[in-house]
């Protein structure tokens, strides 16, 4: 019992370690942004997002064949389960995506917005529909210049991908005829890890815990050629989701 008390202590300091220099790289790429050396920035926050994933015992578990589909031009869509899913977009992935993110974190890491935007995320509220507008613009230039780009179709972490499912995905993928490459992900151990709007408290749960591994269940091409329109399409997208 002891031995065990003694090990979650060390697993504790050495994560909240961790974490201190994942934010000392946050600092570091803020002053950069602000002397405009956005393109090093970029790549100090992609190490803080490194470490800081690290430092919260999240770790990616996927085979081979499956890490080549995350290089394939196209829409990457997936479900939106967890806070950890911002590290999915910057250590999985590495591509651009609209978010609403900043909202959650912007009390906890100063200036936030102002490093996602540097990496090239659009930041916008779900609630302003003007602002819902601008999402969808950004995410067709993003589409028509690079040809690749990430969404999460459900939009929030507290509504399942079964339940609500952007029809901009579609219709994106329909308009730029690009592939989607739909990911089911899930997480080996998170019942004791549940958010609850106070991202303190969720970072000192995850120093105590284990280390979690995001495992892809599946993942799926779609070819927009293959449907008659951008309805047929979506649905079934969702179909994917559903049938797991």
């Amino acid at each position: 019992m002891n031995n065990f008390f003694i090990l979650i202590i060390l697993r504790f300091c050495l994560r909240l370690s961790i974490f201190f220099f994942a934010y000392l790289l946050y600092l570091i790429q803020l002053i950069l942004i602000f002397v405009r050396l956005n393109t090093t920035a970029k790549k100090i926050f992609n190490f803080a997002a490194f470490f800081c994933a690290m430092s919260l015992g999240f770790n990616y578990e996927i085979k081979k064949n499956e890490k080549l589909k995350l290089f394939k031009l196209g829409i990457h869509i997936a479900n939106h389960d967890n806070p950890l899913d911002i590290f999915v977009v910057q250590n999985l992935f590495g591509l651009k995506t609209i978010t609403t993110i900043n909202q959650h974190l912007n009390n906890f890491l100063p200036f936030f917005k102002f490093s996602v935007e540097n990496f090239g995320h659009y930041c916008f509220d779900y609630k302003n529909f003007n602002q819902r507008v601008s999402a969808y613009l950004f995410l067709n230039t993003i589409c028509s210049k690079y040809k690749k780009v990430l969404i999460y179709p459900s939009g929030s972490i507290y509504t399942s991908i079964t339940k609500r499912f952007s029809k901009s995905v579609s219709k994106l993928s329909m308009l730029h005829n690009l592939e989607v490459i739909a990911w089911k992900f899930s997480f080996n151990n998170m019942s004791n890890n549940i958010y609850e709007n106070d991202i303190l408290k969720y970072i000192f749960q995850r120093f105590m815990s284990d280390t979690t591994y995001l495992k892809v269940e599946k993942v799926k091409i779609f070819n927009p050629n293959e449907y008659q329109n951008k309805e047929e399409f979506m649905l079934a997208l969702r179909d994917f989701y559903s049938n797991m």
